[in-house]
C-alpha cells in the first residue's frame, strides 16, 4: 500500500557506538533496462567503469561519427572536461580553447550530423537540455533553445598523430543526451520536507569514472552543497561541513565525520536521527545493509547504524509490489479481478454511495484510507466528494464547494498516519487548480505563477512535495508547499520531452522518472515515453496509440528499494490510462481493460458499459 509522508521511524541516538540491527517489476520492452536486486553483500559497491576519455581521438575518420565521439568526450569529471576536449583538436587550436561557464551543456541532437562532401565543416542541429554542474544537478533550459552549431573538422598537417582533428570548435563544454545516458548514473540524495515528516528525492548523475571509494564523499559533497533549487525543502544544518573524506575504516565500516555544526548542542537525539537516515539513504546503492555507518561530529561518535531501520524515512519505499487497481464501470468504483484485495469491498466508501462516479482516487496512510471521486448525476455538472476513515472502516462522502467548470482526475498528496485531519488532496477545475480537504468545505485555490494559464491534468510523487503539472499543453515541475495559510506551488520549471508536440496527462513512474503521454511532433501521432525528471532522458514505452489524445494517465510508481544498482533507474509496469472512452493497460503494447476484468458480479449495467478511469490505491 502507497503510504504518503508515513511518519519515519525515529530512534535515541547514542552518544557513544551502538550498531542498531533490525530484523528484516517489470519493464516496457523498449525501456532495455532490467530491475535487478540488491548489490553485493559486503563493502561499498561499485559502479560501472565506462570513461569516455577512452574514447581515441583516431578512432574513426567518418566526420559525423567524429563529432558524435567530441560530443561525449567531456562526459565525466569537469575539472578536466576542458583537457578531454583538447585532445580532439590541433595543438594551435587547444592551446586557445577558453570555455566560460561553470557546467556541461547538456544538448540533444534533433538529426544526424549533416556532412557536406568535400566540405571541413559538420553542421549539428540541436536543441538544448540543460546544464550540468560538478555537484551532478541538471538544470534543465529555460527556455526552448533551437539552433546549430558549425565545427570545422579536418586532416591536419604538422600534428603527433594521423587522423581528423577540430580545427574550429563551438564555444563552452558541450556533451549530448547520449552521453549523459552512456557515461553517468542517476544517483539519489535526499532531503527532508519542511514538516520532517518524510524524505524528498532529489535526482543527480554521477560520472562513471568516479572510483567506487570516492563515491560516498561525492555523494555527501553534494548533501552539504544543498537541494535543487526547485525543491522545497529542509536543508542540512547551517555551517555544517565534512571533514577530511569520508573512509573505509575496516571492513563494512564506513565513517562520516561532519562538523560540529551539523548538530544542535543540546536536544540532539532526534536531529541526529533525521541526519543519519538521510544519509543512509542517500549513500543506500553504496552501503549493502550489512555495512556499517559511523557518524563522527567533531571529536566525538555520534553513533554506528546498520541494517535497514531507516527504510521508512522515506515513503515510496512503502509502496506495494502489487498494488490494489481499479476502473470505474457503470457509475462505479470497481476492482479489477486478479490485482490485490480484488475480493475485498471497494475501500472507504459506504456502498450505497458508490454511484454516479465519473473519475476517481483512493490514498492510504498507516492508519486511514482516503477517497476522492468526481460524480456528475444525469445533466448535471461535475461534484467533488471525499471521504476518510480508518483503515477497514466506511465514511460517506461529503461534498467540496468552490469549483466550478469539468473537473480534473483528483490526487492525494499528503495523506498524515494517525489522522485524516491534515490531508490534502489537489485538482483541476476550469483549468484552475485547486486544493481541498478530507472533510466537507470549500476547496482553495492554488494560484499558478509559472507561464501558461490552463492546468489540464497532475500527479504527485510518493513523497506528496513534488507535482507535475500539463498547463496549455506543456509539462511543469514544480513544489508543493504547506508552511502558508493554504498550499501553494514554488519554483515551476518546464520538462521538455524529446519530440512531443504537446503533452495531454503525466505521471510518477518512480522517483527519478515520469510517464508522459503527448503528441509526436513528427507524425501528430499519440505516444506514452518514459522520461527523466529533468527532461534529459527518454525511453519508449507506447510507440502509436493512434491519432486521439490519452485523456487521463495514472502510474503505480515503482519502489526505489527496487532500482538497478548500476544505473540508479526503476521502472514502474503499472501504467494505465484512458483512451477514447475506455480504460487500458499499458503493457508490452496496448491493452483494453475489458468489463471481463472488472471484479464481482455487476447489477445489471447497460448492454455498452465499459471500464473507465482506471487507477490505484496509492
Amino acid at each position: 500500500m502507497r503510504r504518503r509522508n508515513a511518519r519515519p521511524v525515529v530512534l535515541p541516538a547514542a552518544v557513544a557506538l551502538v550498531a542498531l540491527l533490525t530484523g528484516g517489476c517489470g519493464i516496457p520492452d523498449e525501456s532495455g533496462v532490467t530491475v535487478v536486486g540488491a548489490g553485493p553483500s559486503a563493502g561499498i559497491t561499485s559502479g560501472g567503469e565506462r570513461d569516455p576519455g577512452q574514447i581515441a581521438r583516431d578512432a574513426t575518420d567518418d566526420r559525423a561519427q567524429f563529432v558524435e565521439n567530441y560530443l561525449r568526450v567531456a562526459a565525466g569529471d569537469l575539472d578536466s572536461a576542458a583537457d578531454r576536449m583538447r585532445t580532439f583538436m590541433t595543438k594551435d587550436v587547444a592551446a586557445k580553447f577558453d570555455p566560460k561557464g561553470t557546467g556541461l551543456t547538456v544538448v540533444r541532437l534533433t538529426q544526424a550530423p549533416l556532412v557536406t562532401p568535400g566540405s571541413d565543416v559538420v553542421e549539428l542541429s540541436y536543441e538544448q537540455v540543460g546544464t550540468l554542474d560538478k555537484f551532478g544537478l541538471l538544470e534543465p533550459a529555460t527556455e526552448a533553445r533551437r539552433g546549430s552549431y558549425k565545427i570545422k573538422v579536418g586532416f591536419a598537417a604538422g600534428q603527433s598523430g594521423s587522423g581528423l582533428y577540430v580545427t574550429d570548435p563551438p564555444p563552452g563544454l558541450l556533451i549530448s543526451d547520449d552521453a549523459l545516458n552512456s557515461y553517468y548514473e542517476e544517483r539519489t540524495i535526499y532531503f527532508w520536507n519542511t514538516d520532517y515528516t518524510g524524505l524528498v528525492p532529489d535526482v543527480r548523475y554521477m560520472p562513471d569514472t568516479v572510483p567506487a571509494e570516492q563515491r560516498p564523499t561525492t555523494i555527501m559533497t553534494w548533501l552539504l552543497n544543498g537541494p535543487a533549487p526547485w525543491l522545497s525543502v529542509s536543508d542540512l544544518a547551517d555551517g555544517t561541513t565534512l571533514i577530511g573524506k569520508v573512509v573505509e575504516v575496516s571492513d563494512n565500516k564506513l565513517q562520516i565525520t561532519l562538523s560540529t555544526q551539523a548538530l544542535p548542542a543540546t536536544d540532539s537525539a532526534l536531529p541526529l536521527s533525521r541526519l543519519r537516515q538521510q544519509i543512509q539513504w542517500s549513500l543506500r546503492p553504496l552501503l549493502p545493509s550489512t555495512t556499517q555507518l559511523v557518524l563522527k561530529v567533531g571529536l566525538q561518535v555520534a553513533g554506528s547504524y546498520s541494517g535497514e531501520d531507516y527504510v521508512a524515512s522515506n515513503p515510496g519505499a512503502q509502496l506495494d509490489a502489487d498494488p490494489e487497481r481499479f476502473v470505474v464501470y457503470a457509475g462505479k468504483i470497481r476492482r479489477i479481478s486478479g490485482s490485490a484485495n480484488a475480493p475485498a469491498q471497494v475501500p472507504v466508501l459506504e456502498p450505497e454511495q458508490n454511484k454516479d462516479v465519473r473519475l476517481a482516487a483512493m490514498s492510504a496512510s498507516t492508519s486511514h484510507t482516503f477517497a476522492a471521486v468526481v460524480t456528475r448525476a444525469g445533466g448535471k455538472s461535475d461534484v467533488l466528494r471525499v471521504a476518510s476513515a480508518a483503515t477497514g472502516a466506511q465514511a460517506a462522502l461529503q461534498p467540496i464547494s468552490g469549483l466550478s467548470g469539468t473537473l480534473g482526475t483528483p490526487a492525494w498528496a499528503i495523506t498524515e498516519p494517525d489522522q485524516a485531519d491534515g490531508a490534502i488532496g489537489l485538482i483541476t477545475a476550469g483549468g484552475k487548480l485547486y486544493s481541498f480537504g478530507p472533510k466537507k468545505g470549500p476547496a482553495q485555490p492554488i494560484p499558478w505563477t509559472g507561464p501558461g494559464t490552463t492546468i489540464s491534468a497532475l500527479a504527485v510523487a510518493p513523497d506528496g512535495r513534488r507535482v507535475l503539472l500539463v498547463v496549455d499543453g506543456k509539462l511543469y515541475r514544480a513544489a508543493l508547499t504547506t508552511s502558508g495559510d493554504t498550499p501553494a506551488l514554488d519554483s515551476p520549471q518546464q520538462i521538455r520531452p524529446a519530440a512531443l508536440l504537446s503533452v495531454t496527462a503525466v505521471g510518477f513512474n518512480s522517483e527519478g522518472w515520469l510517464t508522459v503521454a503527448g503528441v509526436r511532433s513528427s507524425d501528430k501521432r499519440t505516444t506514452i515515453v518514459d522520461v527523466s525528471i529533468d527532461g534529459a532522458l527518454q525511453t519508449g514505452r507506447l510507440a502509436d496509440l493512434g491519432d486521439k489524445p490519452v485523456e487521463s494517465l495514472t502510474v503505480y510508481p515503482a519502489n526505489p528499494l527496487t532500482s538497478n544498482p548500476n544505473t540508479g533507474r526503476a521502472y514502474s509496469r503499472f501504467v494505465s490510462y484512458s483512451y477514447e472512452g475506455k480504460a487500458w493497460e499499458a503493457l508490452a503494447g496496448p491493452k483494453a481493460i475489458g468489463a471481463d476484468q472488472v471484479a464481482g458480479q455487476a447489477p445489471d449495467p447497460a448492454a455498452d458499459a465499459v471500464p473507465t478511469a482506471p487507477f490505484y490505491l496509492e
